[in-house]
């Protein structure tokens, strides 16, 4: 029975890995020439391990010499326990060390403690090596291991092992399939008649054949033409299972180890994530700011920068000192593609030595700026390190891009649609507006809204004798300062209801147009501005059906260009004025005038009749008329229009 469960084996060079895998399942993990032919193993080893409760589990055996370290890093990192391998006749070496360092990094929970080449030392040796071993597991993440003494020449001890084994599977529950299809490749071959084969491990969801998938992070897209698990036919693979997977139509060298083999369209690749940082007791020195490591992740090494999020003084002078933790940013070099909660290794760049790791827990983060930024960031990756869930991680999102519509949200994720809409019910406390069902995070919003009141009170202390400003001009002005790229108008609309609602602003209604103003505030009129606004009454009146224009008023007055600006905006507001074809300014009054005459005129109104009746040319007539169609007042029929309503 095929059970997904993953065990890694851990330790020095030469202290028998190979040789208790080999014992335990009859695998000889060393499948290359090299590995024969030099005695050591250089890369994974993989092999299926039979258990007398009639489970298949996965053994991966890892390289223990140091220059392997990323090969080390790329087998454990998907595994659910390990076994630390210590030759009895060496004790604890340099490889034994970091290896249990990086999984204690890796987050493996628990394990057993093998010590092997039991039959080449005496029971005193043997009990020395005990107790250097119980010394070196203490407070790590074996710490409650099981010491269990054996030969793979002999097979004493082996029984001993396999029935550990039980016992931590009957202590560990079976590992979730939730979320979406995600296996970071570890090996890549290719096999005649079938085209390219990859392997790894399932980290999440499953796969079954003729699933589309996505190899990342280049985007290829392909179909799964069939799946083995340890060289056994199967028609779907599940998280915690190793599985070999043929994929059609994506040549062998378009394929590498580190790339991620996952469901169609849900991950994106990644230059920058947030995350959570621990480093080893052990370190050398310090985590610096920016510093330049070597990230290990997945089955992924690459380089990368690691800004630090929270820099206090301490921090400022030291970095992340040895036995610490903290937030953090890490920046690779080449995008990669990541889960949240994924686990890393980070080493230094030069010497190539283990310094510490962590959890990832914004996958697709935005790059902190500005101290404010970075306080923020900290304290929300601080929150997630906490709590990390679907809730708490699409909250984090919005948090972290400030605004983005749903449709971004999910594409975010790293959700299939069912899980994510049944996450999107769950979450409370957030701010949602617009058709487009747009996202904004309380700090986003109250960013926004302070930008508006800031733009309106300027409004007003330039216009005093308006009674608020115009949505779209609004929305223009609030671009160049604080940009709205992501808000179409009509969503800004919605938004700025919103603040209305909250009380932040107020509404004011202007030619049928909803305009806002600062809270309290109260439009008035200087004695200055009164006389130009009785100047420019008394020039469009005298004008009659001659409608002027903006420059005409401003002829007819005498007043400057921003004077007359400011008297047709306060006339709009205040007297209805209408701008209409060609910029002829149509004054309420007017207007009145018009349609009284019009409904003398019965159903005789066309363009030359109504020229004749007022006595002015065409170019008033027309526009005045097309004005009225557009208000629904009358309602043309060929040359002729009807007057609608009085």
């Amino acid at each position: 029975m095929e059970y997904p469960f993953i065990i890694g084996t851990a330790g020095h060079i030469d202290h028998g890995k190979t040789s208790l895998v080999k014992a335990m399942t009859g695998v000889d993990c060393d499948r290359l020439e090299e590995e024969k032919r030099r005695g050591i193993t250089i890369e994974l080893g993989f092999a299926p391990l039979n258990l007398a409760s009639g489970k298949t589990v996965s053994i991966i055996d890892v390289p223990g010499h140091e220059r392997f370290i990323r090969q080390m890093a790329a087998g454990a990192a998907g595994i659910d326990t390990a076994m630390l391998i210590i030759a009895a006749n060496e004790g604890v070496m340099p490889q034994t060390r970091e290896h249990l360092d990086i999984l204690n990094l890796l987050g493996v929970k628990c394990g057993l403690v093998v010590l092997t080449k039991k039959d080449l030392v005496d029971e005193e040796t043997l009990e020395i090596a005990r107790a250097e071993v119980a010394e070196l597991i203490n407070g790590s993440c074996l710490s409650d291991a099981a010491i269990i003494p054996v030969s793979a020449h002999n097979g004493e001890g082996i029984p001993e092992v396999l029935e550990q084994i039980e016992n931590i599977l009957d202590r560990i529950p079976v590992r979730k399939d939730f979320g979406a299809f995600f296996l970071p490749v570890d090996r890549v071959f290719g096999k005649k008649g079938f085209g390219s084969v990859i392997t790894g491990t399932l980290y999440r969801g499953s796969v079954s054949e003729g699933d589309e998938v996505e190899l990342m992070p280049s985007g290829i897209t392909s179909k799964v033409r069939f799946l083995q698990a340890h060289g056994e036919k199967a028609v779907s693979v599940r998280a915690g299972q190793r599985a070999a997977i043929n994929l059609s139509s994506i040549p062998q060298d378009s394929i590498r180890r580190g790339d991620v083999v996952c469901a169609k369209g849900v991950f994106i690749p990644t230059d920058c994530m947030s995350a959570w940082v621990t480093m080893l007791p052990t370190a050398a020195e310090g985590l610096k700011h920016r510093q330049r490591v070597r990230l290990h992740i997945g089955t992924e090494d690459v380089a990368a920068r690691v800004s630090l999020l929270r820099l206090g003084k301490e921090e400022r002078d030291s970095g992340y000192l040895p036995g610490t933790s903290g937030p953090v940013q890490i920046l690779p070099e080449s995008k990669i593609t990541v889960i949240a909660g994924q686990h890393f290794v980070i080493r230094f760049y030069s010497p190539l030595i283990t310094i510490g790791g962590g959890q990832i827990m914004l996958p697709n983060a935005t790059l902190a700026t500005g101290s404010s930024d970075r306080a923020g960031k900290a304290e929300m990756v601080k929150n997630l390190a906490d709590d990390l869930n679907p809730a708490t991680l699409l909250t984090a999102i919005i948090y972290d891009r400030g605004i983005l519509s749903i449709n971004e949200l999910l594409e975010l994720s790293q959700m299939e649609k069912n899980d994510f809409n049944e996450c999107l019910v769950s979450l409370h406390e957030l701010i949602e507006f617009g058709k487009a069902r747009i996202f904004i995070s309380k700090a986003a919003f109250d960013k926004v809204a302070g930008a508006v009141l800031w733009l309106l009170k300027k409004f007003h202390k330039e216009n005093p004798e308006l009674a608020g400003q115009d949505v779209e001009k609004l929305y223009t002005a609030l671009e160049a300062v604080n940009g709205t790229g992501k808000v179409n108008i009509g969503d800004f609309k919605e938004l700025m209801g919103l603040m209305s609602t909250k009380k932040i602003i107020a509404p004011a209604t202007v030619q049928g147009r909803t305009c806002y103003s600062a809270p309290g505030f109260t439009n008035s009129l200087d004695n200055k501005l009164t006389a130009q606004v009785d100047s420019a009454r008394e020039a469009l009146n005298a004008a009659g059906f001659s409608l002027l224009t903006e420059g005409e008023l401003q002829e007819k007055t005498k007043l400057s260009s921003q004077d007359i600006k400011r008297v047709a905006a306060f006339l709009r507001e205040k007297d209805d004025l209408r701008m209409i074809k060609d910029g002829l300014l149509f004054p309420l009054k007017t207007r009145n005038e018009l349609l009284a005459i019009l409904g003398t005129m019965q159903e005789d109104i066309t363009v030359g009749s109504l020229r004749d009746k007022i006595g002015v040319s065409r170019k008033y007539t027309l526009p005045m008329l097309e004005f009225f169609d557009s208000q629904g007042l009358t309602r043309r029929d060929g040359d002729k229009r009807t007057l609608v309503s009085p």
